[in-house]
């Protein structure tokens, strides 16, 4: 008996050796965030070091499930050398790979602003971009790898280790009973540890108990927060309304009723990598990295109050182009609801005749891209597969701006009018590597990626001068927009709501009615259904976003992250906790940096802006789960 508990004894031993390298990776993602972070103070972050420790245990305690169980199950196994041999290497995989992935999110974390969760996993599978970058990503991050591997060795060096394993030996048949009745105990608390104390078990979103909404990654950590999402994407109905009472606040089916005649314009957009309003001159006020995009916004027509309604590319593409948002935890291209009906830019159009194609430069099936196309009605992909050349490849994700953009304008020029097309752009996308021949040609800032930005602000320069002298240039409206937000510089642009500021342009050389600045609230969602209103498209379809053209109808921006809703309008942010409701209120036009919470002041605001995200989340789920996303 008196062994086995030396056996118990050290298997606590490797448990909480696994615990204090995940506080030092804490410690780590803490540092290379700090900016990211409001500053809490020395005692208040030992605080939020603490409270993280029972997340910490979650996490080693389910993905050391296995490990623990061999060891807790009675048995003259126990005391064989080759079994602690197999242990001990099984032990360093799984503990490896948890602390691999909070150490990836030191630097992940730093163009998302949330943990990683498992809608990442399917990425892995959709293209072979993590393989291709990998090099990349370790010379980019090699402090990272050398942390890490540090861990590995420490793992592996001060694992605690039986002192004179041996052979197997016989162990009574009464003392089975013992040890079986102290394992099952001994489970009993670890479970208790895996699921916390409370009367459920332990959420991401409990958090949000500890810490206001920009510290609760500091709490969290990678591998509970890729655990607990996992399988874990699908909706539930909401009943905060009745359907007649929900569709009061709002209604997501739209119908523009004209008199006129459709206007069968070209619908060109450009979705630009990582392009955040702060870094965009004409819109932030400070000098940019845009040149090209400053002097068309005078001749354009922009909203200095745009958002994103994500952080990521894969939940940018449908936002944009189907005006369909993801809230819920798996992005939609890779969720369970990827194959409802939907309607899109692209199968609206289709009905007028339009030709419909989406250009990417990187590699074909990254993201997705080229699956939620199709399945969004559009006709065409074009990627690296269809561009060819193998010489204008940037080593890293794909084609270079300059020499893809210059491709998109000759395939448009190929394409029958009327046509709807987008492109998304990538050297503006980590390791922003821009072609060596403009080496000190663009402006370099704080941020490495300002100077790709540069690069593709200067590739769709060239990318206007050619189209302009094409017979369609002049009948197509032009939008131009980010994906989602990159790194910040200045501290307003660090906050929930400045994190996802980017630019929203409307051209067209030909209508100068489109010109000026307009400072409705408006996001990505409101695209769609803008640019069928400007087409006098009067048939209704399925929008979660407004028509920038009716200043009128409500305008506000909609975003869900790590179990937490924002809902922005008149000047307010709401900051939602999808289980637990409000947690806060700022007025961000008096308040940029969000430090004054009006949750019990406003009364008024709070009331009204709560009643309308909440039917948007009630038609969003109803709609998503009994797949009526298009009018019948």
């Amino acid at each position: 008996m008196k062994k086995y508990f030396v056996n118990i004894s050290l298997l606590l031993k490797r448990l909480i050796l696994v615990l204090l390298l995940l506080s030092i990776s804490r410690l780590v993602f803490y540092f290379l965030n700090y900016s990211n972070f409001s500053d809490p103070g020395i005692w208040e972050t030992i605080k939020l070091f603490i409270a993280g420790i029972q997340y910490d245990i979650a996490a080693v305690l389910a993905f050391n499930i296995l490990f623990i169980i061999l060891y807790l199950l009675p048995g003259s196994y126990l005391f064989h050398r080759k079994f602690h041999a197999i242990m001990k290497i099984l032990f360093i995989i799984v503990n490896g790979i948890i602390l691999a992935s909070n150490f990836a999110d030191c630097e992940y974390f730093k163009f998302v602003n949330k943990r990683t969760t498992a809608d990442i996993l399917p990425y892995f599978f959709l293209s072979d971009d993590l393989v291709t970058l990998m090099p990349r990503f370790i010379r980019d991050f090699w402090y990272l790898f050398l942390i890490w591997f540090s861990s590995i060795f420490t793992l592996w060096y001060f694992y605690p280790k039986q002192v004179k394993p041996g052979k197997s030996i016989q162990v009574p048949w009464h003392k089975y009973i013992y040890q079986g009745a102290f394992s099952i105990l001994l489970l009993g608390v670890f479970l208790v540890g895996f699921r916390g104390i409370r009367l459920k078990p332990l959420r991401i979103i409990d958090a949000a108990r500890y810490t206001e909404i920009k510290n609760i990654p500091l709490v969290l950590n990678t591998p509970f927060t890729i655990l607990k999402t996992i399988g874990n994407n699908r909706l539930t109905e909401k009943s905060y309304f009745t359907e007649e009472e929900a569709l009061t606040y709002f209604n997501p089916v739209k119908e523009y009723s004209s008199d006129k005649n459709f206007n069968p314009q070209n619908i060109v957009i450009f979705i630009m990598e990582s392009f955040s309003k702060e870094y965009v001159g004409a819109l932030s006020g400070n000098e940019g990295y845009t040149p090209f995009l400053d002097s068309l916004i005078q001749h354009a027509l922009v909203f200095p109050n745009a958002f994103a309604n994500c952080k990521r590319s894969i939940e940018a593409v449908p936002s944009i182009i189907a005006s369909l948002p993801t809230l819920m935890t798996s992005s939609y291209i890779s969720s369970g609801y990827a194959t409802n009906n939907i309607n899109s830019l692209a199968s609206l159009l289709k009905d007028k005749g339009y030709h419909t194609s989406f250009f990417h430069g990187g590699s074909n099936g990254t993201m997705g891209f080229d699956n939620f196309a199709y399945a969004a009605g559009i006709d065409e992909y074009y990627g690296m597969n269809e561009y060819g050349k193998n010489e204008n490849f940037d080593g890293n994700w794909g084609i270079f701006d300059e020499e893809f953009l210059q491709f998109y304008a000759t395939k448009l020029n190929s394409f029958e009018e009327p046509f709807f097309s987008s492109v998304f752009t990538l050297s503006s996308h980590h390791p922003y590597t821009i072609p060596g021949k403009y080496e000190g040609k663009f402006r370099k800032g704080p941020l490495k990626i300002l100077e790709a930005i540069g690069y593709s602000d200067f590739s769709l320069k060239r990318f206007f001068e050619t189209a302009s002298k094409m017979p369609w240039y002049k009948n197509t409206l032009f939008i131009i927009t980010a994906d989602h937000t990159s790194q910040p510089i200045k501290p307003e642009y660090k906050t929930n709501l400045g994190q996802f500021r980017v630019p929203i342009i409307f051209f067209h050389p030909a209508d100068s009615s489109l010109q000026g600045k307009e400072n409705l609230i408006t996001q990505q969602l409101d695209i769609m259904p803008s640019v069928l209103d400007y087409l006098d498209y009067n048939k209704p379809f399925i929008s979660f976003g407004n028509s920038i053209l009716r200043p009128r109808e409500d305008h506000f921006a909609l975003t869900f992250q790590n179990g937490i809703y924002q809902y922005i309008e008149n000047g307010y942010t709401l900051i939602y906790n999808q289980n637990e409701g409000p947690i806060a209120l700022y007025h961000f036009e008096t308040d940029p940096l969000l430090e004054n919470n009006l949750l019990r002041t406003s009364q008024s605001n709070l009331i009204e802006m709560g009643k309308k995200l909440q039917s948007i989340i009630q038609e969003y789920n109803r709609r998503m789960i009994r797949n009526e996303m298009v009018v019948k």
